[in-house]
């Protein structure tokens, strides 16, 4: 497949973001030509469900991204890696780890172990939280997929992946570089005038290597010592003489995914919730008057109890659905010509969701403005509640995160770990009610701002 002008077509979606009304206007699909190539903008829900996870066997292809992709690598991991090999075994050996939600428990010691120290680091220096967050769900990710215990915050394979992922957000910002555009840019020597970004290309694709290499080159050299070391990448390699460079390619694919993808994934989430938690104060006291009355005062939960917490859970739910972290969908790509409600959609054509929509469609959720936990739990007077977010958030057909257990493992965990210890509220570093804004990031993984003395600083132990 040809380079795609994809973050050209994603500028002129993000457009669409602020106005639902486009959807009702124009219709489920819209359409747009950027530099020659076809965009389909999917703002019916109903019709995202039909093209992406109904038809996914012709449509779950990525586009290719030049920067991102092409020049510095990120093409081999899961989340922009072709439907050829290796993406169908990455995801069996995917499947495989972490499944299943019974099979991501089996990981309860670790999540609790770190969740503690998070809390720990937090309390200590609530104005570090979003820092805090990284390193709580970069130490998961790292031992679950390498076995590899971080020795302390600036830990060298942990600092790996945030570098990584910080580039990588860098590099998936609307129109972050101008090669994604022009594709021929990419020929186009360093030397020459407007081409500094090419500079970045081969610093950015170390760290990527780096952070593929490093860390299972360590599992490898623990096991050979004969360290007892447990994770995905050990696991995979007990047993074997010599694997082939195709096996390989998956175990590193595989585990390199994991620490890459949960860790944005989770602290984009961590990041909304507390700013949601400074937004509605009423709501976050009546979850911790519910872990009171069900764990009692001053008891952290455990992952066992995610059922006996069904307040807390449709409040998690709703902040995931008013303050998304993904407000549109990896792009999708069909490999065939389809017609869908009477539109010709052809082959080569770039699909995007448009969750925001989705989640703001008063036809799905009613007075969607409207911060709500209630419609997500079952009552006398409704015996059925309003659709789950995760369904949009996590991905579609195929492409359906493969993490998506344990992402929300972790993020579950850490939020109610907070509430459980802390009380949140909008005070500035001065002390002063400074309720913070609503804002996101441009980038695959949105995150609210870190200003720090808007919300971060509101934390503080009860």
């Amino acid at each position: 497949m040809d380079s795609l002008s994809t973050f050209s077509a994603l500028a002129l979606s993000i457009a669409l973001l602020p106005a639902p009304k486009w959807g009702e206007k124009y219709g489920g699909l819209v359409y747009l030509n950027a530099l020659g190539k076809s965009l389909v903008i999917i703002n019916d829900a109903n019709y995202a469900v039909d093209i992406l996870d109904k038809k996914a066997r012709s449509s779950s292809d990525r586009p290719t991204l030049v920067m991102a992709g092409q020049l510095v690598g990120w093409d081999k991991l899961p989340a922009l890696a072709q439907t050829s090999h290796p993406w169908p075994e990455v995801r069996r050996l995917f499947a495989q780890s972490m499944g299943s939600r019974r099979k991501v428990e089996e990981f309860g010691d670790i999540f609790e172990v770190e969740t503690r120290a998070f809390l720990k680091r937090t309390v200590e220096n609530p104005t570090q939280c979003l820092e805090h967050a990284k390193k709580f769900a970069s130490a998961i990710v790292i031992k679950v997929a390498y076995g590899y215990t971080p020795h302390d915050e600036n830990d060298e394979l942990l600092m790996l992946g945030n570098e990584a992922m910080d580039q990588f957000s860098e590099m998936t910002a609307v129109n972050a570089f101008a090669v994604d555009s022009i594709p021929i840019l990419r020929f186009v020597p360093s030397w020459f005038p407007g081409a500094g970004w090419k500079t970045k290309v081969d610093v950015y694709r170390r760290s990527l290597e780096r952070m593929i290499d490093r860390p299972y080159e360590w599992t490898k050299r623990a096991m050979r010592d004969g360290s007892d070391v447990r994770g995905v990448v050990a696991d995979q390699i007990a047993g074997t003489t010599q694997l082939t460079p195709d096996e390989e390619t998956v175990i590193k694919a595989t585990a390199a995914g994991i620490y890459s993808g949960g860790a944005d994934t989770s602290v984009a989430a961590i990041e909304c919730f507390v700013l949601a938690m400074t937004l509605h104060i009423p709501e976050q006291t009546k979850a911790q008057e519910e872990l009171d009355a069900v764990l009692g005062a001053g008891v952290l939960p455990t992952l066992a109890d995610r059922d006996r917490l069904p307040y807390f859970n449709a409040l998690l739910t709703e902040v995931l659905r008013r303050y998304t972290l993904i407000f549109l969908g990896l792009p999708h790509v069909t490999d065939q010509d389809d017609i869908h409600a009477g539109y010709f959609i052809p082959k080569g054509t770039i699909l995007l969701a448009n969750n925001w929509a989705f989640f703001n469609d008063p036809n799905i959720y009613p007075e969607p403005k409207v911060f709500s936990p209630d419609r997500f739990l079952v009552s006398p007077s409704s015996r059925t509640t309003q659709k789950d977010p995760r369904d949009f958030l996590f991905g579609y057909g195929r492409r359906v995160c493969p993490g998506i257990h344990f992402a929300d493992a972790s993020i579950w965990l850490v939020c109610i770990s907070l509430l459980a210890t802390c009380t949140v509220r909008p005070v500035d570093v001065n002390g002063v009610t400074a309720p913070p804004l609503a804002q996101f990031t441009d980038g695959a993984i949105s995150h609210p701002p870190p200003v720090r003395d808007q919300y971060y600083s509101s934390l503080s132990a009860q």
